[in-house]
């Protein structure tokens, strides 16, 4: 080989490692590919489980139904009074006294088989009395008294609905003033008496006058809502102790 030759290739090996050195530099390069191939392919499987997270989700989220909404009528709520829904005896009662600005609230003991008593407020929260109710089975009939004669039956007033009904007022008593109506359904002898009192005790007649008049108290008795408010097995015929005491007893006939 000439020697111009020979100085052409040295030049062109100067800037070449030695060859020990070259061989520990392809090892340190291989080295550090293998490293980044293993980053790569852990990262890439990262990625994957959080997509097959994400993707579970949105799956669940749109194949799945999600939690019912609670419903209102489980959400306990403040109420003036018990609703119409859970007191049918006192959704007719009560339009009349809430129109005087008064509150009615179940009375305890408030209820029995075959009766209901209610105690009335005004807004300041003193005693305005109470109403009671009571209902009973006359299919025979019944004799309605006439508070002039004990003996006696009163001829009855009839709705058309077919009710029959009588009206009494006795506010001589200043301290236990009453308004009251016995009603019955001719049809299957279904009888309710409804019985508005005064405050008791107050000596005076105006703050013991009873929250509903003797109109109001006949338009509840006669009401067909307030007789069907009452399940067929409640009636207050004796025996029946714990049933209200009327000023004006219902006296069933036969």
């Amino acid at each position: 080989m000439s020697a111009a030759m020979t100085a052409v290739l040295e030049r062109a090996c100067e800037s070449e490692p030695p060859v020990g050195d070259a061989v520990e530099d392809i090892f340190r390069r291989a080295d550090r590919l293998r490293r980044r191939r293993a980053r790569t392919v852990i990262l890439a499987g990262l990625v994957a489980v959080v997509i097959v997270i994400l993707l579970g989700y949105a799956l669940t989220t749109v194949l799945l139904p999600g939690p019912k909404p609670r419903s209102a009528a489980a959400v306990a709520v403040a109420q003036p009074r018990p609703s119409a829904v859970l007191d049918p005896v006192l959704a007719v009662l009560a339009p009349p006294v809430d129109a005087k600005a008064y509150r009615v609230v179940p009375s305890e003991p408030s209820s029995g088989p075959g009766w209901r008593q209610y105690t009335v407020t005004d807004r300041d929260g003193r005693p305005r009395g109470m109403i009671e109710v009571a209902v009973f089975d006359a299919p025979a009939g019944l004799c309605l008294p006439v508070l002039a004669d004990p003996s006696a039956c009163a001829q009855p007033d009839r709705t058309r609905a077919g009710i029959e009904y009588a009206r009494y007022a006795d506010t001589a008593d200043v301290d236990w003033q009453v308004r009251q109506v016995i009603a019955r359904r001719v049809v299957d002898g279904r009888t309710v008496a409804v019985q508005a009192t005064g405050a008791r005790g107050t000596g005076d007649t105006d703050r013991g006058s009873p929250p509903l008049t003797t109109r109001e108290v006949a338009q509840a008795a006669t009401n067909p809502r307030l007789i069907d408010a009452f399940g067929l097995g409640e009636h207050c015929n004796a025996p029946a102790p714990s049933c209200p005491i009327l000023k004006i007893a219902v006296r069933p006939a036969g």
